[in-house]
């Protein structure tokens, strides 16, 4: 897997590299906490407590296409996104990237090593410039003793993510793989649609092997799926690319609803 220069040193523990002060200046201290009050970790937290954080969030530019952090490197930060997008891939032992999760501003992603791991399960790279602010493990642990109602909110927090795990087993055990192929499209779509003339177009690079990997199908499976879908007028699936032609009639799919007539 290619690492940016930024990343490789990350991985030894080397941050000096960061232009850790102008980054600072940049996005200032009330700044960030306000950005931090509107965010699901953090918005019950008492004003000097978000104050707290944000002063010791690290804030990190990120190049179109640079590793925020590779699989296996010290998961010594948790991070959250304030501004472009971030992919989760895991690469398999044949090369083959699959994507495991899609970033948005405002999403927390990388925190296995406040959860108690040593090393990322997984890599996250940038689809476009983006900015993250990044808490190193030892000032949660800091804060949280600092500020109580913020170790409470973390554990909210790994509680949502365990009922929203929980979720996604549920689907994969006992729904219909079309009903799960719709949902991963219109999360995708929801994510980084793009309206066009034809209709929403999902803004990122996405092979059927990926669609069937976030789906927890097999590539066959959702090649006939698509295949069929798009012979019914309902997607145009080019080559990774697809648009949603339809797409009140693929939410009918997902949620097992009789389409209405003329759905589009």
């Amino acid at each position: 897997m290619r690492r940016s220069a930024r990343t490789a040193r990350w991985a030894t523990g080397d941050e000096t590299m960061t232009t850790h002060d102008d980054n600072q200046a940049v996005w200032p201290i009330p700044e960030r906490a306000a950005f931090l009050a509107t965010q699901r970790l953090f918005h019950s937290l008492q004003p000097e407590t978000l104050t707290a954080i944000a002063g010791r969030m690290r804030v990190t530019p990120i190049a179109d296409g640079e590793f925020v952090f590779v699989a296996g490197s010290p998961a010594d930060a948790i991070n959250l996104l304030a501004s472009g997008r971030i992919k989760v891939i895991h690469e398999t032992d044949e090369g083959r990237e699959v994507i495991l999760r899609l970033i948005q501003p405002g999403e927390i992603f990388g925190g296995a090593g406040v959860w108690g791991a040593d090393g990322y399960p997984a890599s996250a790279v940038a689809l476009e410039p983006a900015v993250v602010l990044r808490l190193p493990a030892r000032e949660v642990t800091d804060l949280a003793r600092e500020h109580p109602e913020f170790a409470l909110a973390l554990v909210a927090e790994l509680a949502a993510r365990l009922r929203e795990a929980e979720t996604r087993i549920q689907e994969l055990q006992t729904e219909r793989v079309e009903r799960r192929i719709a949902r991963a499209l219109l999360r995708l779509a929801d994510k980084l649609g793009r309206k066009t003339a034809r209709g929403i177009e999902i803004d990122l690079p996405l092979s059927r092997q990926d669609l069937a990997e976030l789906a927890g199908t097999t590539l066959s499976t959702a090649s006939r799926t698509l295949s069929a879908w798009q012979q019914q007028g309902l997607i145009l699936a080019g080559r990774e690319r697809v648009t949603i032609l339809q797409p009140h009639a693929l939410v009918a799919l997902a949620e097992d609803f009789e389409p209405p007539p003329g759905a589009g």
